[in-house]
């Protein structure tokens, strides 16, 4: 396993400003293709890269399940780009019309005339699975619609997870064993199985602008995998801070700090080609869940 040892090469204002736009090339000073671990000034794991760790037939298995649960969506907020520079109070745009835009989002126009509270960003396609908790819309935890609705598919990703797991466990075991931690305190109804995740998003061809995740648990790590077809040139996960990014290809695994602000370079083909990111991650609310008879009483009370 290769070494790094980086330090910032941006200042705090120049990441803030960087959020919501693209990356490229110029916001890269080392490109990470072999495995190779990564630490920041304060000797704190930043990004691990494990090449070519999952079998063939257990990467042929998830990605033609986790494909579908790729789907258009307009909720991905900052990581999907930033809004078209002409865009309007009045203009038809994503299907919708626009009512207000504020912060760099834009909201819609209800049939009432009232305006949405929720923002609405450029469709992209991703999706989850697994589980998710509460927030203010949707007050109790839940099984995702697409494992609900697709449970015979999702089935055949949980090899393709576990393994990640394992390998999560092998690289960064104190990352691990903290996430481990709130996922023991964690209801059985509402965690993926053997491993230490409740959730997993997955992103079709998706190239996000600079964003942090949020929702999972700080003291843990993120997990990305690749399953890819076709050719392509670019994709690579970029964190800015330190000028690092990570080349991920089909069957490799990255392991990195979804809290520094990331996102991706531009995609490049000229043949069809599809780019399946898999993060896989533990939602730190999700050990506020009762069971899932509990969670569908809590449901009932609220409608």
């Amino acid at each position: 396993m290769h070494i790094i040892n980086v330090k910032p090469i941006l200042t705090d204002e120049e990441i803030k400003n960087l959020e919501g736009k693209y990356l490229d090339d110029s916001h890269i000073k080392h490109l990470i293709n072999k495995d190779t671990i990564v630490y920041n000034e304060n000797g704190e794991p930043i990004l691990v890269l494990i090449k070519n760790c999952v079998p063939s037939n257990i990467a042929k298995d998830a990605y033609y399940s986790l494909r579908k649960a790729a789907s258009k969506t307009n909720n991905r907020g900052v990581a999907a780009g930033e809004l078209p520079k002409d865009l309007k109070v009045g203009d038809k745009w994503e299907g919708f019309t626009v009512g207000k835009i504020a912060n760099g989002r834009a909201y819609r126009l209800k049939k009432d005339g009232t305006i949405s509270n929720s923002p609405v960003a450029k469709a992209v396609e991703s999706g989850i699975i697994g589980y998710a908790d509460r927030y203010p819309r949707i007050p109790y935890c839940r099984t995702t619609a697409f494992t609900e609705k697709n449970f015979d598919e999702y089935k055949k990703s949980v090899p393709y997870i576990q393994l990640i797991s394992k390998l999560f466990q092998k690289y960064l075991p104190e990352r691990y064993n903290n996430q481990l931690a709130k996922y023991n305190e964690t209801h059985e109804d509402f965690k993926i199985k053997n491993t230490v995740f409740t959730t997993v998003t997955v992103n079709r061809n998706f190239r996000t602008a600079a964003h942090y995740d949020a929702g999972d648990l700080p003291e843990g790590f993120g997990n990305l995998g690749v399953l890819s077809t076709g050719k392509y040139k670019g994709g690579y996960t970029v964190i800015p801070r330190y000028g690092v990014a990570v080349d991920v290809q089909n069957c490799d695994l990255a392991l990195f700090d979804v809290h520094e602000l990331h996102g991706n370079t531009e995609l490049i083909s000229s043949e069809p080609f599809e780019r399946i990111s898999v993060v896989a991650y533990f939602r730190k609310k999700m050990v506020n869940c009762g069971s899932a008879k509990e969670e569908l009483e809590l449901a009932k009370s609220k409608l």
